[in-house]
Formats: C-alpha cells, structure tokens, sequence
C-alpha cells in the first residue's frame, strides 16, 4: 500500500466515525486495524505481508479459489464481532443500525466495478443470482436462450427446467478445446446467434477449463442483435480489475467466498440500469412495501429476501476496503503472475495443459490433463501428503490467489512432479 493509498484508507475510517452511529465508529476503527495490517507498496516482502493476513497454516494451503477462499483475517474476525453484536442484542432497534453499513457496502462494491450503487444487489451468491436473472426475465415459448456449454449448472441446467416450464429452446455452444485466439472463441457464439435468440448466458472464466471468454467482444456482438448478456463471474470478482459499464454486461453476478476473499454466504448481482424494470424478483419478503409497486430503489428489489445475515453484509464492506488499498490492478497483476507461473510449471514437469498459456485466454484458474482416472487421487495425494488443496475439476486443477506466494506455487509444482512420475 502506498503512503497515500494508506492515509486514504485512515480518511475514510475518520469520516464513517463523524457520519454517525456506533457500529460506523466501530466499522471505522476495524478499518483502521486492518490498515495496520496492509505493507507499504515497496515493502521488498510485500506479498508474504498479504499472505500473514489469512489464518490457514502452511500444511494446508489453499489453492482451490474457483472454488472457496479463506476470508482475510480482519473480515473473519470483524464478522465474527458484528454476529456476537447482534446475538447480544437482536432488538429492531439494534439491528437498525446495520442498514448505514449495508449501503456503505454497496456503494464501494459500486465503485470498484464502475457502476451505480443502484445497479447493485446484494445477494447470497453466484447460483442465487443466476437464478434471479434466469427467473426474473420474461421469456416464452418461441424465444432461444444460447449458453456456453462450460457454464455452471447454476447458468446451465436451471435454463433447462425453466424452458421445461415455460417452452421456450436452449441451446448451446462448444467452443475449441484449444482456442488460438479470442477471435475462434468469439466466431462460435456469434455464428449461432440467431433472430430468436433473446439471452446469451456466459462464464467470464470457466471453472473446467480455465479458459477466459473475450466478453466486450461478445456483448457488442449481442447487443447488435437486441440480445441480454448475462456473465457469470464467479472467477473474476476480486481478482480481475473489471469495469462492468466498460464491458457492457446486462448482468453480471458473483460470489464474496471466492477470489473476493469475503465473508461465506453474500453474492453480488448487477444489473445494468436500463435493464432492471425488465427484471421480475425471485422472492417477495418484507421489506418489498404494501403493494404490487415496490418502494426498494433500483437493484434493491431483488434483495428481498426477509431475514440476512446482517453481520455478514456489513462485512464484506471491509473486504471491499481490503481490495480498495491493495488495488484491484495489482491483484490482477499478481493473480496472472502465480497462474502463469504454475502453467509453465506443470508443463516443465510434463503435464499437458487444459488451459491456455496465453493470459489473453486464460486468467487464474489453471488445469492440467491427468493420467486417465487418476486425477481424483493425485488432488487427494496432493493435499493429504504435501499440504496443497486444489480439485479435480477437469483434471488436475489449481488456482493461486493473492494469499498464495511463489514458494506454494513451486512445492504444488514440484509435488506434482512426483504424482505423476
């Protein structure tokens, strides 16, 4: 972090403490202690600083981010005080006072993918949110709904059961097993676009794969032919630098536990504003209003869910000042370098990638091919016997994250030398 970056974080704190409310003060100050826990920029062991952050021991390093992340330390820690907050007292007015940090929340998520606080929901996680755009979007039958084939069941067999339902066609894209350039994986969707195609529903980043689809390019494409772009971004939020206006998704979710780092059970769901009237919610709990026309502003109506884990709202707020100050270019950075140093690793040791070595193609999730039906041993192996936690998610599959450093990225490679000998 840099002097500036730093006082910035401290400003913030001191101005949340003067807004108002103790449980502002009190984010305030976990702000404050998190900032004393961040190195300077030219800290010559500033990655090794970020890793201390996190509680996980070295005979159990994460390497599994596509999948789950452990929390930073202080958001482990300041969600841990806000739960016994409430369990202390759990009066109306008492939990009243979660809604500033709530807000406080959503408009820095807001700033950091370069969207209105309004365009934001804060949901549960990527699955929910998928299935809120999937539900909400009025479709019938006659209308075609194109998937990537690679997407999660979540973006994937739910379009399925709602066309059961609703009679409308999915279909589905396969793009080359090898892709040479963005152009090959941009040709495939746009050459099954067609006149009845009304939603395209992609994954920024695969999870079975690792393969990273040229989203500007698609959406353009899409949006020439009046088709909604929904982009599941469960491998991106947190540690790609995104600008979601930029790239000009419709929609765009997301879960907290992964990359984010963030608390367990708190999702992200944008929806472009002109978009949102569109948009039917899922669940309709109080909160909504009295009648059919909610008084929720924006993305807020499909937040409606009655009773939230408050705690864990408020703090993913302080995971959103935890990337604000490391700063998501340098997380994008340091997330390419670890993965195309694993990549050059498991080819150095003969294994064959799945995903591409080009980061144009491919982002943090790394997979290799594993001698046939061995990849479920050689994870567990892998884990039990040298203290790295990856899956068998395609094959051999690993995914360093910011709290990872070269040296865990040399014994997973080095391990896998021996595992696959």
């Amino acid at each position: 972090m840099t002097d500036s970056s730093r006082r910035n974080f401290l400003k913030t704190g001191a101005a949340l403490a003067l807004s108002g409310g103790s449980l502002l003060s009190r984010f305030a100050q976990a702000q404050d202690r998190a900032a004393a826990t961040l190195p300077h920029s030219d800290s010559s062991t500033y990655w090794a600083s970020i890793r201390a952050g996190f509680a996980f021991p070295e005979d159990a390093v994460p390497m599994n981010a596509a999948n789950l992340c452990p929390s930073f330390r202080a958001v482990s820690e300041e969600r841990a005080w806000l739960t016994g907050d409430i369990d202390r007292d759990c009066s109306f007015p008492n939990r009243a006072r979660f809604g500033p940090l709530l807000e406080h929340t959503r408009e820095r998520i807001a700033g950091q993918l370069g969207v209105d606080a309004d365009e934001i929901a804060l949901v549960r996680n990527t699955s929910e949110a998928n299935n809120i755009i999937n539900a909400g979007l009025p479709l019938e039958s006659g209308d075609e709904v194109l998937l990537w084939d690679q997407n999660h069941p979540t973006n994937n067999v739910a379009w399925d059961v709602r066309a059961a339902r609703y009679g409308f066609r999915v279909r589905r894209v396969t793009t080359p097993a090898a892709p040479v350039d963005s152009a090959a994986l941009l040709d495939a969707f746009v050459s099954r676009m067609g006149s009845d195609t009304r939603v395209l529903a992609l994954t920024h980043v695969s999870n079975v794969s690792g393969v990273r689809l040229p989203v500007a390019e698609l959406v353009e494409a899409a949006h020439a032919r009046n088709i909604f772009v929904l982009v599941d971004g469960a491998q991106t939020w947190g540690a790609m630098d995104l600008d979601l206006r930029a790239l000009g998704v419709d929609a765009y979710t997301a879960s907290a536990h992964k990359w984010y780092m963030g608390p367990r059970e708190v999702g992200l769901l944008y929806v472009r504003g002109s978009q949102l009237e569109r948009i039917w919610p899922s669940v309709v709990a109080p909160g909504w209003g009295d009648s059919a026309e909610t008084s929720l502003e924006g993305a807020r109506k499909l937040e409606s869910f009655g009773q939230r884990d408050d705690a864990a709202l408020a703090a993913l707020g302080l995971a959103a000042s935890m990337h604000d100050h490391i700063g998501p270019a340098r997380i994008e950075a340091r997330t390419i370098e670890l993965s195309q140093r694993l990549k050059t690793g498991m080819q150095e040791v003969g294994l064959e990638l799945v995903t591409p070595m080009d980061p144009a193609l491919s982002f943090g999730v790394c997979i290799a091919r594993a001698p046939a039906g061995q990849a479920g041993r050689i994870m567990s192996d892998l884990y039990t016997d040298h203290g790295i936690a990856g899956a068998a998610t395609g094959g051999i599959r690993l995914c360093p994250a910011i709290y990872n450093t070269e040296t865990h990225v040399d014994r997973a490679v080095e391990a896998l030398r021996r595992l696959t000998a």
